[in-house]
C-alpha cells in the first residue's frame, strides 16, 4: 500500500517543498505539493476536496492552514517543525540586508534555544514576535517595516514583508521539511499497524457468540461488538464514547452499570434471558474499565444440550446422582454426606467395598455433583479384560501399533474422559506391570498412545473402586504402595447391606414399584409384613442379590391375590431358591477340598514309604519291621502305590 503525504503552504514555502521532495520521487511515497495562493476561503475547501478523493494518509503544512484543516477533515495534519539549523540558516540569509533581524512565529516555543549570544557574535539585534491569527501576524510586520530590519517568518509572515517593502526570508528549510516527511512516516506507519491490530481484534470479538461490551474509567462505551447489538435488540448507531447507561436504560439492566465485577449473574431483559459477567481493566493497580460478556442462555442449553446427545449415543454419561439412591439408614445418610463434599474437590477418590454394594452408584453421583457433570463419565472394569486389552482400551493405540488394529488408530478411554471422569472398578485386579503405568498417568496427566511417540495431556478427575482391602494387597507385595497411596487420597467405604437393614424395606418397595407397578399398588398395604423375612437374611451378594430375590418374586406373584400367606410363602421360597444356590457352591467347594485332602494324604504316604525303603537299601522284610505292619499288608500298599 502505498504511503500518501500532502504538503499545503503558499509563496516561497512551495518552491522549497517542490525541492525537498524531488529524493522521495522513485520511492513507496507520493508526495503531493498544493499551493493555497489567493483567498484561503476559496483555495483550501478546494485543496481538501482534492486530499480525501485522493484518500491522502497525511498532511504536512503551517500554523494557519493546521487550523483550517483539523476542524474540517479527518485526515491526520502535522505542523512543520522548526528545527535550530532553519533558525541559523535564516540568520545568516537575512545579515546582508540589514542587522535587525524579527523571528515571527505563532508560538515563539517551537525557538526552544536562546539565541541572544548571537547578537554578541554577529552584531545583530534580534526581536521575537508571536501572533495567534492573520491580521496580527500583518499588524506585526507592518509595525517592524518601519525599522527598516527584515523579518524571518512562514510563507504567509515572507509575503506580507513583500508587500510592506521589507526583507522576508523564508523560516524553513530542506532539511526541516525531510524532517517532517520522514516524521509523518513514521506516524503512519504506526498509524496503519494499530488499525491493522484493531481491525483484527474487531473481527475476533465480532465473530464470537457472546455480546462484548468494554468500556473505560467513565464508563463510556469503547467496544460494542455486533453480538452485543443482536441481543440487547437495540438501534445500531456510533455510540463510542457515549456512556453505556444511555445506551442501555433498561432497568434490569442497571447491574452492569455498577462499579462491582460480578460473574454468571442471570438476568430477564425483554425477549432474551442473559448470563452476564463482569472483570475489572487495571493498569499498574488502577481501574481504566470494565469489560462485560452477555451470553444468552437458550444458546448455551442449546450447546450443552448438543455436546450431552454426543457423549450420551458414545455411552459416556453418568445416569445416576445422589438423590436416586434409596435409603433411610444413618450410615448412608453420612456416606451421601462425605462423598457430596468430595465432589467439590479435584482430588483422586478411592470407594472400597463388596460387590454389589453401589460403588457405581456412588461415583457417578459424585461425578453428576461435581463441576465435571457436563463432561462424559468413563467407567471401565479392570477385571473384566485382560491386561493387553485393557491397555489399548485405556491407553489408544496409533494405526498399526498390533495386528488387527483399527485403520485409524483408537482414542483411550484417557482421551475419551477428558474434561470429564475415568471411574476404574476392581482396580486391585491389575498386574504390577500396568499399575506402574497407570502411576505415570496420574503423576504426569499425560499418556502415549501404544504404539506413538506424542505424549497427549489430560485433564481428567479419577475415581477408583475396589472389592478387596488394598492394604493387605499392599503388604502381600501385590499392589504397588505408590499407587495405593496415589488413588486414596479420599476414601470412601461402602457398608454391607446387613449393616443397613432399615434400607431394606425401601429398596424393596422401589424395586416392585419400578419393575410391576400393578403388583406394587395390589401388595403396597402389606408390604413391610409381606417383606419382613428380607430383613433376617444376610445376603452374602448385597444390594445386587436383594434385586435378584426381588426379581424372582416379581415374575412368579400372581396379581388380584387377596391371600397374604401366598405372597409371604412365595418370598421364601425365592429366598431358599438364593440359599440352595449358596449351598450347592459351598458343598462344590467342600468337596473339591475333600479330593484335594485325599490326594494329598496318598501323596505323602507315598514318598515316606519311598524314603525308607531307601534307607533299608530296597529290604522289605526290615521296612515292614521299620514300619510296624505285616509282610502282606506291606507287599499290598506297595501295590496300590504302584511303588518298585
Amino acid at each position: 500500500m502505498k504511503t500518501k503525504i500532502a504538503i499545503v503552504g503558499r509563496g516561497e514555502f512551495i518552491n522549497l517543498a517542490r525541492n525537498s521532495t524531488m529524493k522521495f520521487k522513485n520511492s513507496d511515497i507520493e508526495i503531493t505539493v498544493f499551493d493555497c495562493a489567493g483567498d484561503l476561503s476559496i483555495t483550501l475547501p478546494r485543496i481538501l476536496t482534492k486530499l480525501e478523493e485522493n484518500e491522502t494518509d497525511m498532511v504536512i503544512t503551517g500554523h494557519f492552514i493546521k487550523i483550517f484543516l483539523e476542524k474540517r477533515t479527518s485526515i491526520p495534519v502535522i505542523k512543520l517543525k522548526v528545527t535550530p539549523i532553519d533558525i541559523l540558516l535564516a540568520i545568516q540569509k537575512s545579515l546582508p540586508f540589514s542587522n535587525k533581524i524579527a523571528i515571527v512565529l505563532a508560538d515563539l516555543e517551537e525557538l526552544k534555544y536562546d539565541y541572544s549570544i548571537l547578537e554578541e557574535l554577529l552584531q545583530v539585534q534580534l526581536h521575537y514576535f508571536s501572533y495567534n491569527t492573520q491580521t496580527e501576524l500583518r499588524l506585526r510586520i507592518e509595525n517592524f517595516s518601519k525599522s527598516k530590519g527584515t523579518i524571518i517568518s512562514t510563507g504567509f509572515g515572507v509575503a506580507f514583508a513583500k508587500e510592506y517593502g521589507i526583507k522576508g526570508t523564508l523560516i524553513y528549510s530542506e532539511v526541516s521539511i525531510i524532517a517532517s516527511i520522514e516524521r509523518a512516516m513514521e506516524i503512519i506507519h504506526f498509524k496503519r499497524a494499530e488499525e491493522k491490530q484493531r481491525q483484527q481484534l474487531k473481527a475476533v470479538i465480532d465473530s464470537v457468540r457472546d455480546g462484548i461490551i468494554a468500556t473505560d474509567e467513565q464508563d463510556k462505551i469503547t467496544i460494542f461488538n455486533e453480538s452485543a447489538w443482536n441481543l440487547l435488540n437495540i438501534e445500531k448507531n456510533n455510540i463510542v464514547g457515549e456512556r453505556l447507561l444511555k445506551i442501555v436504560p433498561n432497568r434490569s439492566l442497571r447491574e452492569i452499570t455498577k462499579d462491582e465485577a460480578f460473574q454468571n449473574k442471570i438476568i430477564n431483559f425483554d425477549h432474551v434471558t442473559l448470563n452476564l459477567s463482569k472483570v475489572a481493566v487495571t493498569q499498574k493497580g488502577t481501574k481504566i474499565g470494565n469489560i462485560i460478556t452477555l451470553q444468552d442462555i437458550s444458546e448455551i442449553q442449546k450447546i450443552e444440550q448438543n455436546y450431552r446427545v454426543e457423549i450420551e449415543s458414545k455411552g459416556l454419561v453418568a445416569k445416576n446422582e445422589f438423590k436416586d439412591i434409596i435409603y433411610e439408614s444413618k450410615i448412608i445418610h453420612e456416606t451421601i454426606e462425605r462423598a457430596k463434599k468430595f465432589a467439590k474437590t479435584d482430588s483422586t477418590i478411592l470407594i472400597t467395598g463388596e460387590s454389589g454394594t453401589g460403588k457405581e452408584l456412588i461415583a457417578q453421583s459424585i461425578h453428576n455433583h461435581s463441576y465435571r457433570k457436563s463432561y462424559p463419565f468413563v467407567a471401565i472394569s479392570c477385571a473384566a479384560l485382560p491386561e493387553t486389552l485393557l491397555e489399548s482400551e485405556l491407553f489408544g493405540y496409533e494405526k498399526g501399533a498390533f495386528t488387527g488394529a483399527a485403520k485409524n488408530g483408537k482414542k483411550g478411554l484417557f482421551e475419551l474422559a477428558h474434561h470429564g471422569t475415568l471411574f476404574l472398578d476392581e482396580v486391585n485386579s491389575i498386574s504390577p506391570h500396568f499399575q506402574a503405568r497407570l502411576l505415570r498417568v496420574l503423576q504426569e496427566k499425560e499418556v502415549v498412545r501404544i504404539g506413538g511417540h506424542k505424549v497427549i495431556p489430560v485433564n481428567i478427575r479419577i475415581i477408583a473402586a475396589a472389592n478387596e482391602n488394598l492394604i493387605c494387597l499392599v503388604q502381600e507385595n501385590k499392589f504397588r504402595a505408590d499407587l495405593y497411596y496415589r488413588l486414596n487420597v479420599l476414601k470412601i467405604n461402602l457398608p454391607l447391606l446387613r449393616q443397613r437393614a432399615e434400607d431394606i424395606i425401601p429398596l424393596a418397595k422401589q424395586f416392585i414399584f419400578q419393575n410391576r407397578k400393578e403388583l406394587y399398588r395390589q401388595i403396597e398395604p402389606y408390604i413391610e409384613e409381606i417383606f419382613a423375612k428380607l430383613l433376617v437374611y444376610k445376603y452374602p451378594g448385597n444390594v445386587r442379590e436383594l434385586y435378584n430375590i426381588l426379581e424372582r418374586f416379581t415374575i412368579l406373584a400372581e396379581v388380584n391375590r387377596n391371600d397374604l400367606d401366598y405372597y409371604k410363602q412365595l418370598l421364601e421360597e425365592c429366598i431358599e431358591e438364593i440359599q440352595d444356590h449358596h449351598l450347592a457352591t459351598d458343598e462344590r467347594i467342600v468337596f473339591a477340598l475333600k479330593d484335594n485332602y485325599k490326594d494329598s494324604l496318598i501323596e505323602a504316604e507315598k514318598s515316606i514309604i519311598k524314603k525308607f525303603l531307601d534307607m533299608q537299601k530296597g529290604d522289605r522284610t526290615a521296612l515292614a519291621e521299620e514300619l510296624g505292619i505285616g509282610r502282606t499288608t506291606l507287599y499290598r500298599k506297595l501295590k496300590e502305590l504302584n511303588i518298585r
